[in-house]
């Protein structure tokens, strides 16, 4: 009967471990919890890991999508002949591959415990993000390529998703 209760006293005051209740309370607090879990999942290291390392991972995945985007909108620029939305998807690569080079940086901070750093470095990637929306909104005659409206949402919901986090942690 002694081991039985000092196994269950373990298991109570044992430092937390976490699992898919972990994942799915902090999902569930994000506006996409069905990405915030796909994404998190996808890393074999949310099986052990605490509040923080989930954070890790969820900036890993929006440093993903950001860097795609910028990938397939420098990719559309290429091909694009000069003109007018050629200078729009410039300027979107330009600010989309900013928004990307912010994410080692909001890494760091994260390890770091620095959750207002990094949710900063998260809120200016999602700025950069949008801008490349707003110069098309600009110059309405312009259509938006596909690619870069799919992008814009897979990068910034993956963002608000690292905010939901953080905020919860």
């Amino acid at each position: 009967m002694l081991p039985l209760f000092l196994l269950a006293l373990f298991a109570l005051f044992s430092p937390a471990k976490p699992d898919a209740a972990l994942i799915r309370n902090l999902c569930g607090r994000t506006e996409q919890p069905v990405i915030c879990s796909a994404c998190l999942n996808s890393d074999s290291a949310s099986r052990t890991a605490n509040g923080r390392g989930l954070a890790v991972i969820a900036v890993g995945c929006a440093e993903r999508n950001t860097r795609a985007m910028a990938q397939r909108i420098g990719d559309i620029s290429r091909r694009t002949p000069n003109s007018p939305v050629k200078t729009l998807l410039n300027d979107c690569w330009f600010s989309t591959g900013y928004a990307a080079g912010n994410f080692p940086g909001i890494r760091s901070a994260v390890q770091g415990g620095d959750y207002a750093r990094a949710r900063n470095g998260v809120e200016i990637s999602i700025r950069n993000v949008n801008s490349c929306l707003a110069g098309f909104d600009k110059n309405p005659s312009v259509p938006v390529p596909s690619e870069v409206l799919a992008g814009t949402v897979a990068a910034v919901q993956s963002c608000r998703i690292v905010l939901g986090i953080l905020n919860n942690i």
